[in-house]
């Protein structure tokens, strides 16, 4: 992938003659990006703490150009000195405002009676084992006030029976209870109607999600697999 960005700029650069200066880079860099992989990808430009290094955000991935466009790198860049990675930050960012642009609606959600302190986002597949221990232990987050909201992410891909599992799970007219009984290993009855179980993967596959379950906090820190109810708790508090 760095190969394509890399050799993309490069041509764009070559083709268009662009020279980019060290005033004004960001402005030069987001026009360069923009002719390579469309305006409505470069989501960001902005100078980093080093010298000449800037970040760019494109649709879902961070990636840093330098000022002169020579320059490309894709990893994390880490602050030493505070010791903090900068890109899993951005990241993070990134992360929190994709969840929290989806609709709530969209997602099967198990809430606390009382208030909601924290919420965690589950990417889910139903037939998971880790999915299942994980939803076993949803009563225990909830009594500590956590909401726990699951959107799909059937491992299988489309077509699957484990993408007709969770458009069953869906569709059901309780999704909550279709959800516990089908990581219970009980039958849900097979159903069908639009839903958002697609967009739902696709969504994930953008955000990074390789597995499940995978956890994103509302800051957009991610837990990627089973995390115990008890470990959750205390990295949330």
């Amino acid at each position: 992938m760095l190969n394509r960005y890399a050799g993309a700029l490069a041509l764009c650069l070559a083709g268009t003659g662009t020279v980019l200066a060290a005033e004004g880079a960001q402005e030069s860099v987001a026009d360069a990006m923009a002719q390579v992989f469309g305006a409505e990808n470069v989501k960001s430009v902005t100078a980093t703490p080093v010298p000449g290094l800037n970040e760019v955000v494109l649709d879902g991935e961070v990636i840093y150009v330098s000022d002169d466009g020579r320059y490309l790198i894709q990893g994390n860049l880490v602050d030493i000195q505070e010791r903090r990675n900068l890109t899993e930050e951005r990241r993070g960012e990134m992360r929190a405002e994709a969840i929290s642009a989806l609709d709530e609606k969209d997602m099967v959600v198990f809430a606390p009676a009382g208030d909601v302190k924290h919420t965690l986002t589950v990417f889910t597949d139903p037939d998971c084992p880790y999915c299942r221990k994980l939803h076993s232990e949803v009563p225990q987050l909830n009594a500590a006030g956590v909401k726990v909201r699951y959107l799909a992410f059937p491992r299988q891909g489309i077509p699957s029976p484990g993408y007709d599992k969770a458009v069953s799970v869906w569709c059901a007219e309780d999704r909550a209870a279709a959800m516990t009984a089908a990581k219970s290993g009980a039958e849900v009855e097979s159903r069908t109607c639009d839903n958002p179980v697609m967009d739902q993967l696709q969504t994930g596959m953008r955000l990074g999600v390789r597995g499940t379950p995978t956890i994103i906090t509302e800051t957009g820190r991610t837990f990627p697999g089973y995390v115990p109810a008890a470990e959750l708790l205390n990295q949330l508090d």
